[in-house]
């Protein structure tokens, strides 16, 4: 895992061009619901940024960097082949990959920090948050990466996921917007509930429980799932 996170952290720390194309997507849609609506939903707008970058890391960039990996098929057998757990693996590489963009998602969290005058403890509860989100959506990119066959499927699977649950769930904007019978459903996803979670630690909101638990439920089921024998063996 420590291999995994020095290989891809130096190879992406030596181009300036990761830092862009980390933040490029998150800061679009910021900069659009700003332009749009003159500022007000800001802090919806930073939160997506937070929970795409962190939903991003696992479901979209691990999941094709495997597709990558594929390719050089060498190297890819040998790493599923090493005496240790793939979920290891997956951790290694999501994290080393996430290195670059860490000076923007702090960037978020701060200007979110400010905005809305979170204290110290609240800001280490949205730090928890997306923890639990970033652990769920690693399982779910290392699973697509390793039980999908083809790299042009994975590539295509993984950034439909992805585009499903951070632009068309309540994630850059309020759930309140939707119709109140979809409101909870909606808040059983993972990346809904956190942005839902976070939110609720600068404004009350009555469904905060469910979305905490929908959170943690996602986040067990996956680790617990990570450890099935064969679970990310390829078919």
């Amino acid at each position: 895992m420590i291999s995994m996170l020095e290989y891809y952290a130096r190879a992406l720390t030596k181009n300036r061009s990761s830092l862009i194309s980390f933040a490029i997507q998150p800061l679009s849609f910021i900069f659009l619901l700003t332009v749009i609506s003159g500022g007000r939903p800001l802090p919806n707008a930073l939160i997506g940024a937070m929970v795409s970058f962190i939903a991003g890391v696992g479901i979209a960039d691990l999941a094709i960097e495997l597709a990558g990996l594929k390719t050089r098929s060498k190297f890819y057998d040998i790493l599923m082949t090493l005496p240790v757990h793939p979920l290891k693996l997956g951790l290694g590489i999501s994290i080393g990959m996430s290195l670059p963009a860490l000076p923007y998602l702090v960037l978020l969290v701060l200007s979110l920090a400010y905005l809305e005058g979170l204290s110290f403890p609240k800001v280490l509860s949205l730090l928890a948050a997306l923890a639990l989100l970033w652990l769920w959506s690693v399982f779910v990119g290392l699973y697509l990466g390793v039980k999908l066959k083809e790299p042009i499927v994975i590539i295509r699977a993984s950034n439909i996921a992805l585009t499903l649950l951070t632009v068309f769930l309540p994630v850059y904007y309020p759930v309140e917007v939707l119709p109140s019978v979809l409101q909870k459903p909606l808040l059983l996803f993972p990346t809904s509930a956190a942005a839902y979670l976070i939110r609720s630690l600068y404004e009350p909101l009555p469904y905060w429980k469910l979305s905490l638990a929908a959170l943690l439920m996602w986040a067990a089921l996956s680790g617990m799932m990570a450890f099935w024998e064969g679970i990310f063996r390829e078919e």
